[in-house]
Formats: C-alpha cells, structure tokens, sequence
C-alpha cells in the first residue's frame, strides 16, 4: 500500500467519528466518514419513499444518489446528494434506525466499498466503520479495534441528539444502541468483526483526547509517523461540530 492508512472499526457510539477526526488532525491525514455514506444513501432512499426493506428499490436508488465525498484536512469531511449538501441533515434518529435496511443490501455495500478503496488509493486517510479493517482495507497501516460500555455509548450518543436540539430520551436512544448492535454483527455482509491484527482500545473511561492521542502514539512507534501542531481556531471549530464543548 502506497499510502498511509488507518482503520478505526467498533461499535456504535463508541466515539469513532470524533476521535478518528482528531487523530486525523494531529497526523496531518484525511478523515474519511464512512458511516456518512451509509446516512446519505439511507436519506437518498427515505426521500425517494421507495420500501426500506425492498433490497432492489434501495439499491437503483443508490445507483441513481449522485453521492460525493469531499475530504479535508482540517474540516469535517462533508458529503453530498447531487449538488445538495446534506453532511448535517443525514445526522437524525431517525436515519439512524432506518441506515440497517440499506447497510444490508450488497449492492449499496459493493458500491461504497469501491468508492472507499478509491479515495484511499489516493489519499492518506483515517477511516471508521464497522469492516474497514477486515474487508475494505485488510491491508491497512494499522488497525484499531475500539469499544465502549452500551450505557457508556448511548449516553454519549444521547447528549449529541440534545445538543443538536432533538428530543429524545435516554431509554430510548440505549435501546437503539443495543438494537443496532445486534444488527451490525449478525449482518450477512459488512458485520461488525474485529480484524486478527487489530489493536483493541477500551473508550469508556477516556475522553476522545485521550483515545485519540493512543492512535497517534501507535501510528507514530509503528509508522514512523510525524504530529503536527493543531491551530487553536481548527481544534475549538472541530471541537463545536463534534459535541466536544
């Protein structure tokens, strides 16, 4: 691999997004937001009011997305439907509990697994996910394995949807996260699995700073990769749009 690559895989609300941000910032290297695809087609699929669960309907949907990823160095990545930028509105509940029919279909997966292997054949990325270090990129740089407490991730999950003015309940937002675990890792394509060469990282009693300043310390003795110092102005607006303030 020409490029170097790390892959962040765990559960649900285990913190990936944010601390694969952050250690994509203090690494100087691209953040690529892979759940965010799996979003954008789902809300592609819940505009077109095509059936959720009809496998060919999602997928000529997904063919037809127009969907597009632009990577930053020091911005969220955003990600579009045609030329609509939908990077915050892919972000509800209620995409949330529908992403399960469209990370289903093999089609949908075939089609961002390719999209994904060509923006690291040309990028130096972090990537997260739930397969990105056991099937897009099993030749990865270094692979992560991170986790976290359900009660642990639903909290934070919780007040990340509070922040973003939306009204949920605890209860219910823990019972999306234990249901949405079952379905990762009983999936027939893409299940959540831990790579034989993955390094696992418990999050539940570190902050993302600290999560993510593991990474960077591993990619550094293992890679021989260099830091960079972070603008107080990029940390504190990263800081804002990850719920980290």
């Amino acid at each position: 691999m020409a490029n170097n690559l790390i892959t962040i895989d765990g559960p649900s609300g285990a913190g990936k997004s944010t601390i694969a941000r952050l250690a994509a910032l203090r690494l100087g290297m691209r953040y690529l937001d892979t759940g965010a695809m799996y979003r954008a087609i789902t809300l592609a699929c819940m505009r077109a009011g095509v059936k959720l669960g009809d496998g060919e309907a999602v997928a000529a949907v997904a063919k037809q997305a127009q969907l597009r990823c632009e990577l930053s160095l020091d911005q969220p990545m955003k990600v579009f439907l045609g030329a609509e930028d939908v990077t915050g509105k892919i972000r509800t509940q209620e995409v949330t509990r529908n992403i399960h029919y469209i990370a289903d279909v093999r089609e949908i997966r075939d089609l961002l697994v390719a999209m994904q292997r060509k923006i690291g054949e040309n990028e130096e990325i972090v990537t997260e996910g739930r397969d990105q270090g056991t099937v897009v990129f099993p030749n990865a740089s270094l692979k992560i394995y991170m986790f976290a407490l359900p009660e642990v991730r639903a909290k934070r999950r919780y007040n990340e949807l509070v922040q973003r003015g939306q009204q949920v309940s605890y209860e219910e937002v823990l019972q999306d996260v234990a249901k949405r675990d079952y379905l990762d890792m009983d999936r027939e394509v893409g299940a959540l699995r831990k790579a034989p060469d993955a390094l696992e990282i418990d999050t539940s009693e570190l902050t993302p700073e600290q999560t993510a300043e593991e990474i960077v310390k591993l990619a550094k003795s293992r890679l021989a990769m260099r830091t960079r110092k972070i603008d107080k102005n990029t940390l504190d607006r990263m800081r804002k749009t990850s719920g980290l303030s």
